[in-house]
């Protein structure tokens, strides 16, 4: 639901409970029915009351397209919890988990020179390609953000071809801090 749509079913929420508040008060007998019944004679002869119960009635209809309506790639995107299954149709037919996916793709990426830390994710969105990446970098000064994105594509790419044989997975880099301090790393024997 978008921000106006939000917005709109705010000010639907409050003038509905000041009809509800209204309406209890006439039930209950605390407004004195001289005094409503005259209001609501005053109301049913102006002539802005029609044009009132038309943007009701077409704020009714917005509120109920936004609830109804769906986005279909936030939908495809939800499903990053499920296994993808490799080598489907055949006798050998192996399964990987999204977390898995998701370390291979940071270890990929931390692989190129510049970039500092990352945290990624993966999304299961079924089809020919079954798996989308968003990565959020923290880059080091000095180096040029759509050079080290392009090698993060595919050194990730190279990495999940190699780990899963899925080709052409779109990546989506994000850099959310440049810095320039120094970032220990475990150093690894080998």
């Amino acid at each position: 639901m978008g921000i106006i749509s939000r917005l709109l079913l705010f000010i639907y929420a409050i003038l509905v409970a000041a009809g509800l508040i209204i309406s209890a008060g006439v039930c209950l007998n605390i407004i004195p029915r001289e005094i409503w019944q005259l209001q609501l004679e005053k109301i049913i002869s102006a002539p802005e009351t029609l044009g009132v119960i038309s943007l009701m009635f077409l704020a009714s209809l917005c509120l109920l397209h936004a609830s109804i309506s769906t986005n279909k790639k936030s939908i495809a995107e939800t499903f990053s919890g499920d296994d993808i299954e490799l080598n489907k149709g055949s006798s050998s037919e192996v399964k990987i988990t999204v977390e898995a996916i998701k370390s291979v793709v940071e270890r990929a990426a931390l692989t190129v020179q510049g970039v500092r830390q990352v945290q990624a994710e993966v999304f299961n969105k079924g089809g020919d390609i079954p798996l989308k990446a968003n990565l959020e970098i923290v880059l080091s000064q000095g180096y040029s953000a759509p050079q080290v994105s392009a090698e993060i594509n595919s050194a990730v790419n190279d990495a999940l071809v190699a780990t899963t044989q899925i080709s052409g997975v779109p990546v989506e880099v994000k850099i959310t801090e440049v810095t320039h301090a120094i970032v220990e790393r475990e150093r690894r024997v080998v």
